[in-house]
């Protein structure tokens, strides 16, 4: 049976009391609306030498279970350049019980993707992820890109694919593209970073410097980059895969993440995201940052840090130079 989702609306008409006015009842039948897949994100990057690369498949808005049918995908994959020999490689997604992650395969070939019903589920798996390998001749792969399609999707339940039914994937080749780090010499450069960061953080703002290690760790994705403050308190977590516990202990860090947009012939880099005030309301940051590339260094030079609804001339949060030479991580 496939389910649907009907909007009815019961408009109480006629009444001997005359009160045609009243508003009408909006029941949602959920037996004849389909599900609906999407990619996580629709396109990404990596850096040269990547292996692989995990796209995340998930089911979109649904209500009360998940399909307990199987489904098949069918899809295409091309790569270009380096990227030629491009193939899935697996199909994984998590069972979790007890606070344990168990990984779980499901079944795929050159041109279809099946997901299973898990046994312990009763359903298909909420979100799964599509290793697609690249490396398969055993050489570096540093130019070009593939995509992968979802062209068909069938299932005994109504399942359908988002109109947005590809991924795409290309080399980060951008300067500032991977991790780098960034060491505090003194309680001088503490207290410069202070000044800036402060500004759209809180946290950072409350700190002194006896607080941190002095590594801060800034990292660039495809279209984000997120920086890690790291503080000299530590903490323990525990995570269970696959049966087995492990215990790991690291340094507590404050988190700064934001997308960016990098200008190379101007040397230019600009960073946007959303932090909390003092009031605990958001609101969106811009920071204007020149870098210089070197060999295995990367030099920020952060000047404007601005409030986005206040872009008003002696109005910025931060208005100076705050210098950071980092190292490849």
């Amino acid at each position: 049976m496939k389910l649907q989702h009907t909007l009815l609306t019961l408009g109480l008409l006629g009444l001997a009391t005359g009160c045609a006015l009243d508003e009408p009842e909006i029941i949602a039948v959920d037996s004849a609306f389909p599900y609906r897949l999407e990619f996580d994100v629709d396109e990404f990057g990596d850096l040269p030498g990547a292996e692989d690369f995990k796209i995340e498949i998930k089911f979109a808005d649904w209500l009360d279970e998940l399909p307990t049918n199987p489904i098949t995908l069918t899809y295409s994959l091309n790569g270009s350049d380096d990227f030629t020999a491009v193939a899935v490689d697996e199909v994984i997604y998590e069972y979790e019980e007890d606070d344990c992650k168990f990984e779980r395969e499901g079944e795929f070939s050159a041109t279809t993707i099946t997901i299973p019903v898990d046994p312990d589920l009763g359903t298909v798996p909420e979100k799964f992820e599509v290793v697609v390998a690249f490396n398969l001749t055993g050489d570096e792969a540093t130019d070009g890109g593939f995509e992968l399609e979802i062209t068909e999707v069938s299932s005994m339940d109504e399942v359908l694919f988002n109109d947005a039914n590809s991924f795409e994937y290309a080399i980060l080749d951008n300067a500032a593209g991977g991790a780098w780090e960034y060491e505090m010499a003194d309680e001088a450069a503490f207290n410069a970073f202070q000044v800036a960061f402060g500004t759209i953080s809180t946290d950072i703002a409350a700190l002194t410097y006896a607080e941190v290690t002095g590594t801060v760790k800034v990292e660039f994705d495809y279209k984000e980059v997120k920086f890690e403050i790291e503080l000299v308190e530590e903490e323990t977590t525990t995570e269970c895969e696959d049966g087995e516990v492990e215990e790991d202990t690291d340094n507590v860090v404050i988190e700064i993440e934001a997308e960016y947009d990098l200008d190379d012939e101007d040397l230019e880099i600009e960073f946007e995201g959303k932090w909390l005030n003092e009031d605990g309301e958001e609101f969106d940051f811009i920071i204007e940052a020149e870098y210089v590339s070197g060999d295995g260094t990367l030099q920020l030079i952060f000047g404007k840090i601005i409030d986005s609804d206040n872009f008003a001339d002696g109005e910025e949060l931060f208005d100076g130079e705050l210098n950071w030479t980092l190292a490849e991580d």
